[in-house]
């Protein structure tokens, strides 16, 4: 039996075994795993050695286990060094990772995609620059495999894109066949495609967004539905920002998605938000919990509360 202090400071009864079993079954079903992209809005290493902008993406990052961060234009590396460190300074959920494309684009701009991970519950395990071969995409997706602490999902493949405003249909069109490249590659259904779609307002009517291949073709699920707003400034109200699922494990561990309005949480300003990004960051919440074990379960749950009351009736000896 386990004794503990009550709130007084005096000794609790002994926490009857029923009970035991109760709490460990609810604790073991608070398994998950969060998946996030989020639009940094010019990542440079002049806006990460900012302490206010430093201290909210930190706080920003501690909430998921894998990241994709898009448009990172330090050409150095050094604003995700500073990022990683003190990320892994911030609390005890790390330590964390990271995994970074090089520079993409067609001109003198060029972006970065990259992954920023919890090592303790994810680990990449393979990846690669898609060969845009017709230079259909202004940033071809850096695509990568990472292993997730599932039974049910041992892998998952990420297959991350930033499109430009000019051509969102042409490369999103293009994301299917990188998404067909992908899942060949490594015999994987369970795709997650995410990103800044810019697929929404000016940049995408929504007769055009239905007519997408992603939208027509069956096994897609868009997690972050149309009408959800990814943008920070009240003047604007735009589903920028996308996580699209493929795959019936996947999508059956799906337990929530959303974009995370930081703004709030944290208490910014409309200013102080735009000194970070001009997007909100987009989630999906995963169950890692085995599917043939969570009915089995939940009937012990069910079964370990009954034999609780019954004792607590004194109906057990």
């Amino acid at each position: 039996t386990w004794s503990n202090l009550d709130s007084s400071g005096g000794f609790q009864k002994p926490i009857h075994g029923h009970a035991l079993l109760l709490l460990l079954l609810l604790a073991g079903g608070a398994d998950t795993f969060h998946i996030c992209a989020f639009n940094t809005q010019r990542l440079t290493l002049s806006k990460v050695a900012r302490e206010p902008v430093l201290d909210t993406l930190v706080q920003i990052l501690a909430r998921c286990d894998i990241t994709l961060l898009q448009e990172v234009v330090d050409s150095t590396g050094s604003a995700i060094l500073l990022l990683l460190r003190e990320l892994n300074r911030f609390d005890d959920s790390g330590p964390y990772s990271f995994l970074s494309s090089h520079l993409l684009g067609r001109g003198t701009y060029k972006e970065r995609y990259v992954y920023i991970y919890r090592s303790q519950k994810a680990q990449v395990l393979d990846s690669y620059t898609y060969d845009d071969q017709n230079d259909l995409f202004a940033r071809e997706p850096f695509v990568c495999r990472f292993s997730l602490p599932s039974k049910v999902l041992p892998s998952l493949v990420l297959v991350p894109l930033h499109t430009t405003p000019k051509a969102v249909e042409t490369e999103l069109n293009a994301l299917y066949h990188v998404f067909l490249d992908a899942s060949q590659r490594w015999q994987s259904e369970d795709v997650i495609l995410l990103g800044d779609f810019n697929a929404d307002c000016a940049s995408l009517t929504k007769k055009r967004l239905d007519d997408l291949v992603l939208r027509t073709q069956a096994g897609f699920h868009w997690a972050i539905p149309d009408g959800v707003d990814t943008t920070v400034r009240a003047s604007t109200h735009c589903t920028y920002d996308r996580i699209v699922l493929h795959g019936e494990h996947l999508q059956g561990m799906l337990r929530g998605a959303a974009a995370f309005d930081f703004p709030r949480s944290f208490g910014l300003t409309e200013e102080e938000a735009l000194n970070v990004s001009d997007h909100y960051p987009v989630e999906v919440e995963l169950s890692c919990a085995v599917h043939g074990a969570q009915t089995l379960s939940l009937a012990a749950l069910l079964l370990s509360l009954l034999l609780l009351l019954s004792a607590q009736l004194g109906l057990l000896a």
